[in-house]
């Protein structure tokens, strides 16, 4: 489970890449948000950034209906 800690720092982390880089390609932007949200350079795919985006925004899981 992903914990308030975890949920604060990303968003923290992602409100300063919003505001302190120029992003010009969808690559670019696709790699500093798997950075920002997994926490590790190199390669991710587009699932496992979702996926953790999805547990940081409802932590809870389950039916987001």
């Amino acid at each position: 489970m992903t914990s308030d800690e975890e949920r604060y720092y990303v968003a923290e982390n992602l409100r300063s890449l919003a505001h302190g880089n120029f992003i010009y390609y969808k690559e670019q932007f696709f790699d500093e948000l798997a950075q920002t949200v997994l926490g590790l350079e190199g390669y991710h795919d587009f699932n496992a950034v979702l996926e953790k985006l999805a547990d940081l925004i409802n932590p809870e899981g389950g039916d987001d209906d």
